[in-house]
């Protein structure tokens, strides 16, 4: 990410959708990290998927974990458990 503009007065342009790629990127990575170590926590396979604009692990259809970034850069991952309540 860089801006467009050099120079004092310069107009500064950031590419939105090329900081949200990399936001979902990242939080990707993260996730790809962390699956071995959820599934052995709770005895399932679970798969990669998007959901909207969030990206979530499911089992069986269903989803059993959702993620996001925190303003700081640090992936958080909620577990949903049984019934899609926290």
């Amino acid at each position: 990410m860089s801006p467009s503009g050099t120079e004092p007065g310069d107009f500064v342009e950031f590419d939105m959708d090329l900081i949200e790629a990399d936001r979902r990127q990242r939080l990707r990575d993260a996730l790809n990290r962390a699956r071995p170590i959820l599934e052995r926590e709770t005895g399932v396979q679970l798969q990669l998927a998007n959901d909207g604009n969030d990206l979530v692990l499911t089992t069986d259809g269903k989803i059993r974990f959702r993620a996001s970034l925190s303003p700081d850069g640090r992936a958080i991952v909620t577990d949903l458990g049984s019934g899609d309540l926290l």
